[in-house]
């Protein structure tokens, strides 16, 4: 995977749980040396972190209800002009006080390292907030340069933020529609979140003071996951299992809406995997994370749209005076199907009727008879 880093920096600010004082506040007038192997490191396990099983990501983007602050705004004139190290500077100190003053109005926030680094990765531009702990295999010096960068892992980053540029660019040239979030055709979300807490979501103050808003339109997200099983079980070695895989996921997502309550990332990654038995450990964090990747945008969690998966589970046929709904599992193409279709006659046959079903039949049929 290529990467390149093209700007670093880390700023502090310290600040005690329980307390609304910002003690102090750091803000560095240098970049760091992206030459040097312990940068490198540590933004690059950074990115490579986010998404991965243990640490699922929520998905956004810039909020639009005037209270969003002036990140957003410095961040666009940043990414439309030449990205000069005065420049990245400049959005950094914003972002570091932005996040020092929503941490302020948080009373169980604690102060921390925040990097801010852009970089281009897999063709694509990024760029990244994230508070780090400095303790095990992050190290830094007095002037909070890198240091024996060993290994990143979850319980050094406490929460971060990642724009993918490329993608913020390509929706913000959209023409705004006005449309509600359920009507828009596009994926819009060009943000993710990584954060402590459960089901993983971003603590309320960092994702406020980049100015983001959380969560994916549900319609969107429940069809991102719909999507995400037929696209990753379609290797060799996976797809004699994408129909059972697609029809439990489906099952899964039916159930949550009838007991009215939020589909959950890891429990959707079980119910798909469950048919691969021995094989389910070697892809069920796969899967996860494929599920959470930037590509299927799958969140945490999210409310199950009852349209969208009706469209994914149910198939209606309809001709001159009948039409007649099933279950798309239940089609297919030999007479042993509960509905089988016959191409060349153009006919659709079903099999194993209820009872009730099958007396109102009869009944019209002896009535005519008669």
């Amino acid at each position: 995977m290529a990467f390149t880093l093209t700007h670093a920096v880390i700023h502090s600010f310290t600040k005690a749980a329980h307390s609304s004082v910002i003690d102090l506040i750091v803000r560095k007038e240098k970049v760091l040396d992206i030459a040097k192997p312990a940068v490198l490191s540590l933004v690059t396990g950074v990115n490579s972190m986010l998404g991965k099983p243990g640490n699922i990501l929520s998905y956004g983007q810039f909020g639009d209800d005037m209270r969003q602050g002036p990140f957003p705004a410095s961040f666009d004139g940043f990414v439309r002009a030449v990205p000069t190290n005065a420049l990245f500077l400049s959005l950094s100190h914003r972002a570091v006080m932005e996040l020092a003053g929503e941490a302020q109005k948080e009373i169980l926030s604690t102060g921390g390292h925040i990097l801010v680094a852009a970089y281009r990765s897999e063709l694509k531009s990024f760029f990244l907030v994230a508070m780090i702990k400095e303790r095990g295999g992050i190290q830094l010096d007095s002037e909070y340069v890198p240091i024996e960068i060993t290994e990143v892992d979850l319980s050094k980053v406490y929460q971060a933020a990642r724009i993918n540029v490329t993608r913020y660019l390509e929706v913000t040239a959209l023409p705004d529609e006005n449309l509600g979030p359920e009507d828009i055709p596009e994926d819009r979300a060009y943000l993710s979140f990584l954060g402590q807490g459960t089901q993983n979501q971003a603590s309320g103050y960092f994702v406020k003071a980049l100015g983001c808003t959380k969560g994916i339109a549900s319609s969107r997200a429940t069809k991102n996951v719909i999507n995400a099983v037929t696209d990753f079980f379609s290797s060799p070695d996976l797809k004699p299992f994408r129909s059972k895989a697609k029809f439990a996921v489906e099952a899964y997502l039916q159930q949550q809406l009838l007991n009215k309550k939020d589909a959950l990332l890891t429990e959707i990654a079980h119910a798909a995997t469950s048919f691969l038995l021995e094989k389910q450990e070697a892809h069920l964090d796969l899967f996860k994370e494929y599920l959470n990747s930037d590509r299927a945008k799958v969140p945490a969690a999210f409310p199950v749209h009852a349209g969208t998966l009706k469209k994914s589970t149910k198939i209606k046929a309809e001709s001159k005076g009948w039409s007649a709904q099933f279950d798309r599992r239940l089609l297919g193409s030999t007479d042993k199907a509960e509905v089988f279709f016959n191409p060349r006659s153009k006919s659709l046959t079903f099999t194993g009727l209820d009872d009730s079903a099958i007396k109102e039949i009869q009944d019209e049929l002896d009535s005519r008879a008669g």
